[in-house]
């Protein structure tokens, strides 16, 4: 009888660990297919010195592999592009564009799991936290120290809704996004980053191929 019901656990044990590959196998499956993303956002985070929080809007633009345009529309705004090979940021009130090779900060970038062809696991542990009617909670926890300790991944109905950015138990980015657009088309253009004319430039950008 204990010889069956060890067989019986480890039976239940063998689906569980296959049902729980095949979930995780859901994030994997949507970046494969994923080309473009667009959407509104809305951030928030956490003001410790008045206990309140920190809100932001902007709009997010992605094209696999390797290209993105965040921008910050209010409260400040700011444009932060990854044109393939280069990371820039663009301070309009402070007149400033700051670039960096995008490798040499990719560790820390916290979309880089969406942004590059490459297995999420290789970088990450995927945990499942929540699954229910159409919608999926995961928590990717990089397999090396980076800036960000953690990321929370809403997705519902096939598409990313939302993300958490863990810094700390008590900081995390939370950032919400809506109109929510898949696989539509965006301009190569939207992806190509000129310095205005009377901006400093910080940083020297490397050539885009």
């Amino acid at each position: 009888m204990n010889k069956f019901l060890t067989i019986i656990v480890l039976l239940l044990m063998s689906v569980s660990v296959q049902a729980d590959t095949k979930n995780k196998n859901d994030l994997q499956t949507f970046v494969n297919q994923l080309k473009t993303f667009s959407a509104d956002f809305r951030q928030t985070q956490p003001e410790e010195e008045f206990f309140t929080e920190n809100e932001a809007y902007g709009t997010f633009k992605l094209q696999r592999p390797g290209k993105l345009l965040w921008v910050y529309t209010k409260p400040e705004p700011q444009d932060i592009m990854v044109d393939g090979v280069n990371l820039w940021v663009f301070d309009r009130d402070l007149y400033q564009v700051t670039v960096r090779d995008m490798y040499s900060v990719k560790r820390d970038f916290p979309l880089s799991w969406l942004l590059f062809d490459e297995p999420i696991e290789q970088r990450y542990r995927i945990i499942i936290r929540h699954q229910d009617s159409g919608e999926s909670w995961f928590n990717l926890r990089s397999r090396e120290m980076t800036f960000f300790q953690s990321l929370d991944i809403k997705m519902k109905d096939g598409k990313m809704v939302e993300v958490h950015m863990h810094q700390s138990a008590d900081r995390v980015t939370k950032v919400k996004f809506k109109n929510v657009v898949v696989n539509g088309y965006i301009p190569q253009s939207t992806f190509s980053f000129k310095v205005p004319k009377g901006i400093d430039l910080i940083g020297q950008p490397l050539a885009v191929n």
